[in-house]
């Protein structure tokens, strides 16, 4: 039974993941948030940072969707637990934000 409860841990991280880099992507790299970006930028510099890097935000992204859904990759000690599997969403959304900015570079856009 354990071993089904691990299973669905691990699709839920890589569905979170590929929502992470799908929001992450959005954000930080679409014309349609361009101008959010901008204005972020010119009321304070940090955010605006924040929000062109897909990287960075998707970090944040990882965060939420962590508080709202819960899931547990390593079952320790459960803050140290939460960090490590938001970590790896974050990681796993990054290098699906870093394919679809490769695809957009191939296509021209």
């Amino acid at each position: 039974m354990q071993t089904v409860g691990c299973l669905i841990t691990v699709n839920e991280v890589i569905l979170l993941s590929f929502v992470t880099g799908s929001i992450a992507f959005t954000v930080a790299e679409t014309k349609l948030f361009r101008p959010i970006r901008k204005w972020a930028e010119e009321k304070n510099g940090f955010i605006g940072k924040l929000l062109s890097c897909g990287y960075c935000f998707g970090h944040w992204v990882a965060f939420a969707l962590l508080a709202i859904y819960r899931p547990r990759l390593f079952h320790a000690w459960l803050p140290l637990d939460y960090l490590l599997t938001a970590i790896v969403i974050a990681w796993l959304g990054a290098l699906q934000w870093i394919l679809m900015c490769w695809l957009m570079a191939k296509a021209g856009k």
